[in-house]
């Protein structure tokens, strides 16, 4: 029996047109909820919509800058307007941005934390005081492992993304005295549009496949995102929160290097 445990819920999931953010949107509704997606292209809403309402789900759009602090208002606004409360945010949009640290500019760190930190932190304020007038409800992050370690010259993306995790923890202490659970999700390398359209077919062959560095050998699904998140999203997390499950195949708890030495170095 397909599960349904967000019948008659609603949720909002910002960046939810392409990637790991619309297979949240996409696993959510398929479960029962009514949908909104936020998102700056007005044309992959309508397309994530179309494709949501294909297969019966409920979604529709609301296109919305979330750096800008009034159309996050206004979008909060308007789900309040049609929902008489909001059960499920989840903070998923965010871009990333490849500097070395000596050379980020004020500008570009400021772009990426606007996106990744500040967004959040100012979405998750504007629904948790509707939740708090409603009975409580469930706030998603959507982190990175980039959080505990760091990946490649994306100093804006790694600090952005740690900084997720201890805003995440305080709500979640703060806010569990009013019904409303808050928690992370830190995905590992996964195959979204971007790798796929970044990356070469014989390399991507390798890390769907063969992909040494990571325990499962290959890349995670945005569905196995989505499906962690609808964990935590339901009833059966009652009691999870402050938390940060980590999606990667195993990556993050591998710790073995020798795996990776050059063969003539290992005898």
């Amino acid at each position: 029996m397909e599960s349904r445990r967000f019948a008659g819920k609603t949720a909002i999931v910002t960046g939810g047109n392409r990637g790991i953010g619309r297979a949240i949107a996409e696993r959510l509704a398929g479960e029962g909820a009514d949908v909104m997606i936020v998102a700056r292209s007005q044309t992959s809403i309508a397309e994530a919509v179309d494709a949501i309402t294909a297969t019966g789900g409920r979604a529709w759009g609301h296109p919305a800058d979330v750096t800008k602090t009034d159309e996050l208002s206004l979008a909060v606004e308007t789900a309040s307007s049609r929902w008489p409360k909001i059960d499920v945010l989840v903070n998923n949009a965010g871009i990333a941005h490849e500097t070395p640290f000596l050379d980020v500019s004020e500008t570009e760190w400021d772009t990426v934390l606007a996106t990744n930190l500040k967004a959040p932190f100012y979405l998750s304020q504007l629904v948790a005081s509707r939740m708090v007038s409603t009975g409580g409800g469930v706030i998603l992050h959507i982190a990175s492992i980039d959080a505990s370690g760091a990946n490649g010259p994306f100093v804006t993306y790694n600090a952005a993304k740690a900084g997720l995790l201890g805003l995440s923890r305080t709500m979640a202490v703060e806010l569990a005295q009013h019904s409303i659970r808050v928690n992370c999700v830190s995905p590992g390398f996964t195959r979204t549009e971007m790798t796929v359209e970044t990356t070469p077919p014989g390399l991507m062959d390798y890390m769907l496949h063969r992909f040494d560095r990571v325990p499962l050998r290959r890349l995670v699904e945005p569905s196995e995102v989505a499906a962690a998140c609808a964990y935590l999203a339901s009833d059966d997390a009652q009691a999870v929160t402050g938390t940060n499950f980590t999606v990667d195949g195993g990556l993050s708890a591998d710790l073995y290097v020798f795996a990776t030495f050059p063969d003539s170095e290992r005898e």
